[in-house]
């Protein structure tokens, strides 16, 4: 008599199929593809705030290393300029006006952004969005958690990833926007003190 068949035929054995199985024909666990959708955004989240962090971190560091230097310009005498003078002053104002850019990045990237309310979400609350949650008592919220469907409950993670991704793309826009500011303010700092060094090589 023939042994009996050892193969599994439990739900995660169906999921995982067999070392035959090809992708297109195994079933794929979506619950875990949502948590791990889930986590890498809110990863992404913390990393974009990371980099909002050190960018603002940067801006005042270089500010406050640019002030303790000085200027190196005569500013009492503003008729008695040389040329260089006035092109160091441009740099100057250039450097001012972009570093304000990057510093107003960094923070708009902090801040987290709102994404905004339909008309529906007080009939269809996302019980997975803090806003929404914080408006209901612990009982109402408990009530409406446990009477959900399953296709409620993965509409409504999906939904606060679609929320959590908006968020993301405007913290990472005003970062990328933040380092392109942060760099135009050392090139303009540089060229700055170039031509302040050899105006003042050149006049000595």
């Amino acid at each position: 008599m023939l042994p009996a068949s050892t193969s599994s035929s439990s739900p995660a054995a169906n999921l995982l199929g067999t070392i035959n199985s090809l992708v297109q024909d195994t079933q794929v666990d979506v619950t875990r593809l949502i948590y791990m959708l889930y986590q890498d955004v809110e990863q992404q989240i913390n990393r974009a705030d990371l980099k909002a962090q050190l960018t603002l971190s940067t801006s005042a560091l270089l500010m406050a290393m640019i002030v303790k230097m000085g200027p190196g310009l005569r500013l009492q005498d503003w008729a008695g300029m040389q040329i260089f003078e006035q092109i160091v002053l441009v740099f100057y104002a250039l450097f001012l006006v972009s570093m304000s850019f990057a510093f107003g990045c960094g923070i708009a990237a902090a801040f987290p952004r709102a994404v905004k309310k339909t008309s529906d979400s007080n009939l269809h609350p996302n019980l997975y969005f803090s806003g929404q949650i914080i408006q209901m008592n612990g009982d109402e919220y408990a009530d409406l958690f446990c009477k959900q469907s399953n296709d409620g409950v993965k509409r409504s993670v999906l939904g606060q990833i679609h929320s959590k991704c908006i968020v993301l793309e405007a913290k990472l826009h005003n970062v990328r926007k933040g380092m392109f500011g942060l760099v135009l303010s050392l090139i303009f700092w540089i060229a700055a003190r170039l031509v302040l060094l050899m105006g003042n090589g050149f006049h000595a």
